[in-house]
């Protein structure tokens, strides 16, 4: 088949006909749920584990407040699914960017919590782990849930196999549509975090910067904060005295909420002194286990980098760039074409 493009936009789907907008994304997940209850108890089901969703009465898009409501304008939400148990409202984001209370605060006064019991759901690109510290667990009393695009996509291939025909051809378009819509593709599975690693030993630690990462195979770094990944990257090079000294797999990672918890995983910590001293304290950290060290085989210096700039290369093209900056750029160019 030819490919069909609207308005220079490649479409892949029937989906992709609406486009990749916060709109457009509800419309495509109501659409979907509409037509596969399978998928939209599935969903239900997730979000409330434990729970029976009951029948589904009626699923509504963008529905505005009643004007004669006695509890003032609930806003307008994204989709409402009203079971015989449950009353949901889903709020569908674009990217990593989550809502506010104030904004999910408008929407609790649209539940009517004597019938029913009464869920916010919020969906995004984010990874629930950096969405669990975000978002409340409840709003004037609401629970709060979230569920990421990739799990929406994987609970559709699963229900995929339980469908009919026309289900599974609708379930293959919703799966296919968000996989397009996520950022974290697989072009970026072989992409290296290079950052720069100090000389020096912190005043809440027995151990240097790079004693860390040498003799405990650790690294731990802010959680999506600062411009500090999101989610955990595949690989992590190292740089020091002006050159690329070795890149590591990441073998696992922990999501730490204080001191406390990285004292836990790294021995060497001070908690009392990380408390104190350490400015970034009570913000969530990553901190990755890494496996053994890709030593480069050639000298690989930085480049145009400015000091400890943080930057993204392909493996490939790490190994084998005159430069880190010069990986950098090629990789970028190389994303661009993909």
């Amino acid at each position: 088949m030819p490919p069909l493009r609207l308005r220079n936009r490649e479409v892949n789907t029937v989906f992709d006909l609406l486009g990749g907008k916060e709109n457009d994304i509800t419309l495509s997940l109501g659409w979907a749920c509409c037509r596969s209850d399978q998928f939209a108890e599935a969903l239900i089901s997730h979000a409330l584990p434990g729970c029976t969703s009951g029948i589904i009465r009626s699923i509504d898009l963008q529905s505005g407040a009643p004007a004669d409501a006695s509890y003032g304008h609930g806003g307008f939400t994204d989709i409402e699914i009203q079971t015989q148990f449950h009353h949901l409202i889903i709020e569908a984001k674009r990217g990593w960017n989550l809502p506010t209370t104030d904004q999910l605060k408008k929407y609790t006064r649209r539940f009517d919590k004597m019938t029913r019991s009464s869920t916010l759901i919020i969906m995004g690109e984010c990874t629930e782990q950096y969405a669990s510290h975000r978002l409340p667990q409840r709003v004037d009393g609401i629970p709060v849930r979230y569920v990421s695009w990739r799990t929406v996509s994987q609970i559709a291939h699963e229900c995929r196999q339980k469908g009919t025909h026309a289900e599974k051809r609708l379930l293959d378009e919703i799966c296919d549509y968000l996989g397009g819509l996520m950022t974290m593709k697989n072009v970026d599975s072989n992409l290296v975090y290079v950052v720069s690693l100090g000389s020096g030993r912190p005043s809440w630690c027995s151990l240097s910067w790079r004693d860390i990462v040498t003799t405990k195979n650790r690294y731990f770094c802010l959680f999506g904060e600062r411009g500090w990944p999101k989610e955990p990257p595949n690989y992590i090079g190292f740089r020091y005295k002006g050159i690329l000294q070795r890149i590591h797999h990441v073998e696992g990672y922990e999501i730490t909420r204080n001191g406390k918890e990285i004292a836990a995983l790294i021995h060497e910590i001070d908690t009392r002194l990380w408390d104190k001293s350490n400015k970034s304290a009570s913000i969530p950290h990553f901190v990755f286990t890494l496996g053994p060290a890709i030593v480069p085989y050639k000298r690989i210096p930085t480049g145009k980098i400015w000091g400890s700039g943080r930057v993204w290369a392909a493996i490939d093209l790490l190994m084998t760039s005159p430069t880190i900056s010069g990986a950098r750029e090629a990789t970028s160019l190389r994303r661009k074409k993909s």
